[in-house]
């Protein structure tokens, strides 16, 4: 998991401290806000990531995926930082369906020897079975350590669904 701090104060004020950069890590983070003479931030903010180098996320599919066929396969999602869109006045991006990351070439599966599966077998697979196999999405949260860190989170459910739910949009 990358370890991301926030290096950039909008406005010093007292009483609120501003994190130093790591000099230990290849990522930044910058949050982007309109500030007002009081220091309060006006409407929304944006918070960006970025670094040099891709992120990688291995999980097990059966962590968020309820098809007993599936529950071996290993999803390996590679991301550039700056290629992860957090939405504006929040710290996640849009849930992303597992099925369209790998029709995309954005993820790849293995099975549980190891061995790449071709994403159109996988796509052939998936909807014989008619498997919803799951969404996906980053987000910045505390770890902790109380450092911000980069996190894939997923659930069981279609992006669809899962974008159209007010509680799980935040």
């Amino acid at each position: 998991m990358a370890q991301l701090r926030l290096y950039k104060a909008i406005k010093p004020m007292a009483g609120f401290f501003t994190d130093r950069p790591s000099t230990l890590s290849g990522y930044k983070a910058e949050l982007y806000a309109t500030v007002r003479e009081n220091g309060r931030i006006v409407d929304h903010v944006r918070y960006a990531i970025g670094g040099d180098t891709p992120m990688k996320a291995v999980f097990k599919m059966g962590v968020i995926c309820e098809e007993p066929e599936f529950e071996d396969f290993t999803v390996v999602i590679q991301r550039r930082t700056e290629d992860i869109d957090l939405r504006k006045g929040l710290l996640t991006s849009n849930w992303v369906d597992i099925i369209d990351l790998v029709s995309a070439r954005d993820a790849s599966i293995h099975d549980g020897a190891g061995a790449e599966i071709l994403a159109g077998d996988f796509l052939r697979l998936a909807k014989e079975h008619g498997a919803t196999v799951g969404s996906i999405r980053w987000g910045v949260v505390l770890d902790d350590s109380s450092r911000l860190a980069v996190q894939l989170q997923g659930l069981p459910a279609p992006a669809s669904i899962l974008n159209g739910k007010p509680s799980l949009k935040r």
